[in-house]
């Protein structure tokens, strides 16, 4: 239960807002870092990822939805992630991203999250993807993606761990528990 601020009544348990994401290992966050640095206003909010579950609200502990997370990814093993390519969004997002190859068990991830967590899809064809610019004008769209292609070659990387995070001050994004997988 909470206080409004404004009419002093009591209302229903609080709203905390979290993503689930796979965060890059460090040698490719420092390749990626400078290219969102110059293309992604909101390149300093969250370090470089793969977003599983999309930011969404939940009056559900912290605990609670850690157990949920813990409980689906327990026999989960360590992912392996090929970074290929680059492709956009547009004209539906002013988003170009840096694509993952197809990959099964974020297709896994990505849906039975969504129905444990008791949210619906947000998007029918899920694009697994580290976003590398955005808020591109449409005309410079071509422009950009030439300037970004030569800095990003095709990486593999093994995810071990996949973080639950939420906003704090200044909309950072932060970890507030990461779940390794299973390794057996």
């Amino acid at each position: 239960m909470q206080r409004d601020s404004i009419t002093g009544k009591i209302t229903g348990p609080a709203k905390s807002t979290y993503a689930v994401l796979i965060f890059l290992p460090t040698h490719l966050d420092e390749l990626i870092y400078p290219l969102r640095q110059r293309f992604d206003p909101l390149y300093n909010k969250v370090p470089d990822h793969i977003t599983i579950v999309f930011p969404f609200e939940t009056t559900m502990t912290l605990n609670d939805l850690s157990a949920i997370i813990k409980q689906e990814l327990k026999d989960i093993r360590p992912i392996s992630i090929e970074l290929e390519s680059i492709g956009d969004f547009y004209p539906a997002s002013p988003t170009i991203y840096w694509n993952i190859k197809t990959c099964e068990p974020l297709q896994f991830l990505y849906h039975r999250l969504h129905s444990r967590l008791d949210l619906s899809i947000p998007y029918k064809q899920f694009t697994p993807h580290v976003t590398v610019a955005r808020e591109i004008s449409t005309h410079r769209v071509m422009l950009v993606k030439e300037r970004i292609v030569p800095y990003l070659p095709n990486e593999t990387f093994i995810a071990q761990t996949i973080d639950l995070v939420v906003p704090i001050a200044y909309e950072k994004w932060v970890s507030v528990r990461s779940f390794p997988l299973s390794k057996d």
